[in-house]
């Protein structure tokens, strides 16, 4: 009774016990076309019966329990938190994952209405911190050092490098604000937290790793341009991170936006960052990305070509027969694999 008792004890221990282990699992291919809205009086709308599907893996982290039941799994990678964060800051990545989704909609959205002929235009964001480089900021920075005083989220909004307050309303011009300072040179930055919370810091000025005779802040800025289209879009992402939806993204505006089905009945799934100029980027957790796309259901699977061989060979092993998986490099490409497909051409 009394092993038995222990044994019931350390099972129910393991599903709770928390040990910093953090999952890359197989998420979900869900419609795009559920979150997208689009509202304007001169835009007409055609909503699709098919729709493109962005594809999703999951890192949530793990008890004892679930991390050994990952171990078992062949498509379950079960990470330490230096591993799966880097820097072992769960919080920080999760605000920079979710920039990157903000701005992946943006550029989507660009991408997508500047395709079909509509005026889009991007305007400047301010200056929010979207992480530091991890050479910059080793255990013996100086105490004054951008990575000891700023924080992922922070919006700079003024800096004061001894001649005067310069106001950050935009991230270019903090490169104005620099541009006769030096490497050593102390300045004193206003800045608004991701709480809305106002401080002010001390940073010591350091010259830029690339660019020796330009004096930087040190951090990397996160793009925070915002899209100005002749209409309102909307994708809810909810608390869905990182930027791997922008490709998903931009065709399923523009089939929302085109008469006709863009996307074969066997269903689709896509997944790739997205640039301005259209060309799809590579992203993470390839191969359970995949294995979602094949318990989805759908046939077909576009992934960038930018992942390289190896990723794409190991996602067609995954999934077999069951999913085709097409990489593209570029939105015309990928528009050329559904029409090869059986979606009706733009």
């Amino acid at each position: 009774m009394t092993i038995a008792f222990l044994i019931v004890v350390v099972v129910l221990g393991a599903t709770v016990w928390p040990i910093q282990r953090y999952e890359t699992a197989p998420g979900a291919a869900s419609t795009v076309g559920d979150r997208l809205t689009i509202v304007g009086d001169e835009v007409e709308v055609y909503p699709p019966e098919n729709g493109v599907r962005f594809v999703t893996a999951l890192g949530n982290e793990l008890t004892a329990l679930q991390s050994f039941m990952g171990w078992l799994d062949p498509y379950v990678d079960v990470l330490t938190c230096e591993e799966r964060f880097g820097d072992c800051d769960p919080s920080a990545n999760r605000e920079i994952q979710l920039g990157a989704m903000a701005t992946a909609k943006e550029i989507a959205a660009y991408v997508a209405v500047s395709y079909l002929g509509m005026d889009a235009t991007f305007t400047e964001g301010p200056a929010q911190v979207a992480g530091f480089d991890t050479t910059l900021c080793e255990e013996s920075a100086p105490p004054r050092r951008a990575c000891r005083v700023l924080a992922v989220g922070d919006v700079i909004e003024s800096i004061d490098v001894g001649n005067g307050v310069v106001t950050i309303d935009v991230v270019s011009k903090i490169s104005g604000a620099l541009k006769n300072s030096a490497p050593g040179d102390i300045a004193t930055l206003a800045i608004r937290s991701l709480a809305g919370e106002s401080r002010t810091v001390e940073v010591e000025l350091i010259a830029s790793p690339d660019e020796p005779e330009r004096t930087i802040v040190g951090f990397s800025a996160r793009d925070t341009r915002t899209v100005s289209l002749p209409f309102d879009v909307v994708f809810d992402t909810d608390r869905i991170g990182g930027p791997s939806a922008g490709l998903s993204f931009a065709l399923a505006l523009i089939d929302q936006l085109t008469p006709g089905e863009l996307i074969p009945a066997e269903g689709v799934a896509v997944t790739g960052t997205i640039a301005e100029d259209g060309s799809v980027g590579a992203i993470g957790a390839l191969v359970q990305k995949a294995i979602a796309v094949e318990r989805s259901g759908a046939r077909y699977f576009l992934v960038p070509t930018a992942q390289g061989e190896v990723d794409i060979a190991e996602a067609r092993a995954a999934v077999g027969d069951d999913v085709e998986i097409i990489p593209v490099a570029s939105l015309e490409e990928a528009l050329e694999a559904l029409a090869d497909r059986g979606g009706d051409p733009l």
